[in-house]
């Protein structure tokens, strides 16, 4: 008799919660046939279709949208189990590894960390400042206690937490002004584009906003720095798709201007994601902390949000 394996729930769950197939199998480091295979699996078990694709990905089917809810549950119980039987250790002592985007390194470590200083003296915090890929690989790896990032590991030994919704919008020099507004896809080929190289959630969603005239990505160019970026927008060199709250201070300061777009840019998820066995050793009180920061700074879009909703 068949049955259901945690590598199909993670396979039809991290389709449906990033969108793709593709994206799906680059946070579980497989094959795009490895990941379509098990979804396929599952639906033959359960005798019903989970997903619909189109052009724009893959969208969850009414029955696809019951079993998702039972396969969120399933794998939240594998990770609570795979935690028991673990040793507990002193909380918030010794070292910290933590690591962190550029996104939220410019909005809110600094104040992480300073309140960290003043409640836990004992605690050392080695910070690593990279892109998600480079988090993604070091938490595999076992060489990060805990991350904030735009993007789950979807690994075994890895929790995941979603924390919120980030805004992004094209933005723009205040000198820059742009032939045609709202800015769309089909007036991108005129304009001078900046973005993260590949992979970056930022790459991506300029990539897929471009994609729906069809426009030819020559003028996308790639910084790997993002304080770069904007120092680049800032001069009027180009314009990027940058996430809001980084920007926040060139707004006000008026160096810099959001670009009205249609369609808008979507909302990008953001995680911190931290290792199961560390959970004992009080990671809950760090998740919390950079939580209530980066709520306190303005990061996250107002109102609640779910994976699903972008299938709606």
């Amino acid at each position: 008799m068949l049955r259901i394996t945690f590598r199909q729930l993670e396979a039809f769950y991290w389709a449906t919660t990033l969108g793709t197939v593709n994206a799906a199998a680059k946070h579980l480091f497989v094959s795009q046939p490895a990941i379509t295979a098990r979804v396929k699996e599952l639906e033959e078990i359960l005798g019903i279709a989970l997903l619909s694709r189109s052009q724009q990905g893959v969208q969850l089917t009414p029955a696809g949208r019951e079993v998702l809810e039972h396969a969120q549950r399933m794998l939240k119980l594998g990770g609570e189990l795979e935690k028991c039987g673990q040793h507990e250790v002193p909380p918030l002592d010794g070292v910290l590894r933590m690591g962190a985007d550029e996104s939220s390194a410019a909005v809110a470590v600094s104040e992480i960390l300073r309140q960290l200083k003043v409640r836990y003296p004992g605690l050392r915090v080695d910070l690593s400042i990279e892109r998600s890929k480079v988090l993604h690989e070091k938490l595999n790896r076992r060489e990060l206690d805990v991350a904030l990032q735009t993007s789950p590991v979807a690994r075994p030994h890895v929790t995941d937490e979603l924390l919120g919704w980030v805004q992004v919008a094209w933005v723009a020099g205040a000198s820059v002004e742009l032939a045609h507004l709202p800015f769309s896809p089909g007036d991108a080929a005129s304009v001078p584009l900046v973005t993260n190289p590949q992979p970056s959630i930022l790459h991506y969603v300029a990539k897929d906003w471009l994609s729906k005239s069809g426009t030819d990505l020559h003028q996308l160019s790639t910084c790997n720095s993002l304080e770069m970026i904007m120092k680049l927008v800032r001069d009027g060199h180009a314009i990027a798709a940058l996430p809001v709250p980084v920007v926040l201070d060139h707004l006000k300061q008026g160096t810099l201007k959001l670009v009205e777009s249609d369609p808008p840019l979507p909302p990008i998820a953001y995680y911190v994601s931290y290792l199961v066995e560390k959970q004992p050793a009080g990671v809950g009180v760090i998740v919390e902390l950079a939580r209530a920061v980066l709520e306190s700074a303005q990061f996250f879009i107002d109102g609640p949000r779910t994976a699903a909703d972008d299938f709606s």
